[in-house]
């Protein structure tokens, strides 16, 4: 009776973990893969945006954030509240489990965008002010839910990775395996701000098309460029945003507070160039 006990506890124990384990949407053959961003690994991801992201994404790094404290500090409470929805991905080194990469997304609906509320990003930090600013001017012309009809949307905050792993096909990868989550939680689009020249390729390799760009050079305040550490050939930051034509949306939306879906097999991919 005792071994029969033993036994059915060892089996709930492994449910338990099974239960617990996040989606893979991705393995690369170099060995990283792509899972959901567990809340076991928030400190790291947030260490991770400190170390290799502030201090080096155009804009974020033109106006010096990591630099400032109270910025940084904003900017982590805000990443924070986005990786609680729990719809955002881990790109992990396998073998080690070690965290390598990050994209940050979470679920716009109309309903939703339509309160006055919810159209007010409340900053305090003049800095990061600066760059929400910008990224509300590259919006605010533009509707995703009208330009792609649709009622909710991915919104992509974030691709980040650790400089060693730039360059190798990751940065696209991670956003196919976005693709991949969106398409499995029945949401049939995605958005995003991308502010390099190469981000900017990888997105249209990938299907999306560009809704709005303001050129760094014709961003004035009082009459000073502010985005000026851009780096060679990036000349802008696009809001770009891709239709997922095998999605139809749910007739009735029902909100999506886990990336847990019944997820399709994935194969193993071949690496191309990423966004920087």
């Amino acid at each position: 009776m005792a071994s029969k006990d033993a036994e059915a506890l060892e089996k709930m124990k492994r449910l338990e973990e099974r239960i617990k384990a996040p989606s893979i949407w991705g393995r690369l053959p170099s060995g990283i893969r792509f899972e959901d961003l567990q809340d076991k690994r928030y400190d790291d991801a947030i260490r991770l945006l400190k170390k290799h992201y502030l201090p080096e994404e155009i804009t974020y790094r033109s106006v010096k954030i990591s630099e400032d404290k109270e910025g940084t500090d904003e900017f982590v409470h805000n990443v924070r509240i986005w990786m609680k929805d729990k719809m955002s991905i881990a790109a992990v080194k396998e073998g080690t489990d070690k965290l390598v990469g990050v994209l940050i997304m979470r679920i716009q609906e109309k309903s939703a965008f339509s309160r006055t509320f919810s159209r007010v990003k409340i900053t305090h930090n003049p800095i990061y002010s600066t760059v929400m600013t910008f990224y509300n001017e590259i919006e605010k012309p533009v509707s995703v839910y009208d330009s792609l009809n649709v009622k909710r949307y991915f919104k992509v905050y974030i691709i980040a990775l650790k400089h060693r792993y730039r360059h190798r096909g990751i940065a696209k990868e991670m956003l196919k395996a976005a693709m991949s989550l969106s398409a499995n939680a029945s949401v049939a689009a995605l958005a995003g701000i991308f502010t390099t020249a190469r981000s900017q390729t990888i997105a249209e390799e990938l299907g999306f098309i560009k809704l709005n760009e303001i050129h760094y050079i014709r961003y004035l305040i009082d009459r000073e460029i502010v985005f000026w550490d851009t780096g060679l050939g990036n000349y802008g930051a696009a809001i770009m945003a891709h239709r997922i034509p095998t999605v139809d949306e749910p007739l009735e939306l029902q909100p999506q507070h886990s990336s847990r879906f019944n997820v399709a097999s994935m194969h193993v991919v071949e690496e191309e160039d990423e966004m920087q």
